[in-house]
């Protein structure tokens, strides 16, 4: 007998076609991916749901829109009145304005609200003299007042702030405005503000809707 012939020759217990092998390699990425999407489903739901209500809430914004408004000295003149009347726009430079509207010079609302108002007023001509001088005396009488005209006809004083013999006066206060509320600043005639845009303006900001009426 010739060396090596009682040995046994190795059988191959895996025999595969090609198209066998592409079947089953197709099959497993099929499961594959099926598990996995699966399992991934419940965590993508998690997180698409924060952004989709974040572009929900972007979009509301949109749809609600901003009021807010900056103003400055509409100086065309001579005063006839205390009310001072305000212009605002981009031609104005920092000046702007957004949902609310100027209703002959003044600040009208659209919206119903609570609403941060400021308002800085500067004389153009502050005299410190003697305290008999007439011009002090005028200063030292003035006020600077922040009224509100209802959309029913009826003025209301929210602020009212003495010069006492300043040259320059600021206020803010937050309120609760209705629609159409006409906001308005006054300044004792026949003193005359400012129009330098630094030392004389006027502004309010819509911060939220109305509180809930209590019975």
């Amino acid at each position: 007998m010739a060396p090596g012939d009682g040995r046994k020759k190795p059988r191959n217990y895996f025999r595969c076609s090609p198209v066998g092998f592409v079947t089953g390699l197709s099959t497993g990425l099929l499961v594959s991916s099926l598990v996995c999407y699966f399992l991934c489903r419940p965590l993508s739901k998690v997180h698409c749901e924060p952004e989709n209500n974040r572009i929900r809430e972007k979009q509301g914004e949109r749809k609600e829109g901003i009021h807010t408004a900056h103003l400055l000295l509409n100086h065309t003149g001579s005063r006839q009145d205390n009310t001072l009347q305000w212009q605002g726009g981009p031609s104005l430079g920092r000046s702007f304005i957004y949902g609310l509207t100027l209703v002959k010079g003044s600040l009208q609302t659209q919206r119903s609200g609570i609403y941060g108002i400021y308002a800085q007023v500067t004389l153009a001509k502050c005299i410190q003299t003697r305290a008999q001088s007439t011009e002090l005396e005028e200063v030292k009488t003035s006020t600077l007042t922040i009224g509100i005209l209802s959309a029913q006809g009826r003025h209301s004083s929210l602020l009212r702030r003495h010069f006492q013999g300043r040259c320059s006066l600021s206020a803010s206060l937050q309120v609760n405005l209705s629609h159409q509320d006409t906001l308005y600043v006054n300044l004792t005639y026949p003193l005359v503000p400012s129009p330098n845009a630094d030392e004389t303006f006027f502004g309010a900001s819509w911060f939220c809707p109305p509180p809930p009426v209590e019975y």
